[in-house]
C-alpha cells in the first residue's frame, strides 16, 4: 500500500487570514472581473486547469464582485495567472534524501547488482504570477505575459502584479512484489493529487494577498 507524507510550504504575503467578504476591488471601480484560463509556462503539464478553477471558486466568495469565466473585454478588469518553473525539469522536481533501492524492493531488483539509489523525497518548485489589470489592450496583455511582465510595477491601471513562489515536498514508498506492477501508475496519481493540493493552497494565497493588499 502506498503511503504518502506531504509537506506543503507556500511562500507569499501570508499576513492574517481575513474574514472580510466585500469586494476589495470596488474602491478601484472594479465590479466585474474576467478570469481567463491561466497560462502554463512551466515544464509541468496540465496544471493550469486546477489553478484556474480553484482561484475562480474562492473569488466567488467576494460579495459585490461579478466573476466572468474566460476573457471578456467588457469586464472592468482581467485577472491573469501565469504558472512558471525553473528552466530545467531537474530544478523543478528536485530529488533528495536518497535511499538504497535494494533495501526497499529487494525482490524486484535482486541482490547481485551494485547498489543504486532512488530519492526518498521530491521537492517541486513552481511560481505563480498573478496580475489584475483594468481593461487591458492586446499590447498590454502581451507585455504582461512576456519575460519582463513580472517586473512591471503597479499603476492606476495595473492594480496587482505579484509573483508567488510555491513549493511542495512529498515522499513515496517503493513497492515490492506484486506492487511493482502498479508502482508507476500510483506515483503518477500521487503527483496529480499533490499538484491539485498545491492549486488549492495557491488559490487561498491569492485571495488573502488581494485582501491584504487592499
Amino acid at each position: 500500500m502506498l503511503r504518502l507524507t506531504l509537506l506543503l510550504l507556500i511562500t507569499a504575503c501570508s499576513g492574517y487570514r481575513f474574514s472580510q467578504q466585500d469586494n476589495p476591488l470596488s474602491q478601484y471601480g472594479i465590479q466585474s472581473l474576467s478570469v481567463p484560463m491561466f497560462y502554463n509556462y512551466s515544464n509541468v503539464t496540465e496544471v493550469h486547469a486546477d489553478f484556474t478553477r480553484e482561484t475562480y471558486r474562492l473569488l466567488t466568495g467576494f460579495s459585490g464582485l461579478k466573476l466572468i469565466n474566460g476573457y471578456k473585454k467588457n469586464a472592468d478588469a482581467v485577472l491573469i495567472g501565469i504558472i512558471k518553473s525553473p528552466e530545467k525539469v531537474a530544478e523543478t522536481i528536485r530529488p533528495s534524501n536518497l535511499r538504497v533501492a535494494q533495501e526497499k524492493a529487494r525482490e524486484a531488483i535482486g541482490s547481485q547488482r551494485e547498489n543504486f539509489y532512488v530519492p526518498g523525497t521530491s521537492d517541486v518548485q513552481l511560481y505563480l504570477q498573478v496580475i489584475v489589470i483594468k481593461k487591458p489592450t492586446e499590447e498590454e496583455l502581451a507585455l504582461l505575459k512576456s519575460g519582463i511582465g513580472d517586473q512591471i510595477k503597479s499603476t492606476s491601471k495595473v492594480i496587482f502584479n505579484e509573483l508567488i513562489p510555491l513549493r511542495i515536498q512529498y515522499t513515496r514508498e517503493i513497492l515490492d512484489g506484486a506492487g511493482v506492477q502498479v508502482n508507476s501508475t500510483q506515483n503518477i496519481g500521487v503527483q496529480r493529487k499533490i499538484l491539485k493540493n498545491l492549486s488549492e493552497r495557491a488559490a487561498n494565497s491569492i485571495r488573502d494577498m488581494i485582501l491584504y493588499a487592499f
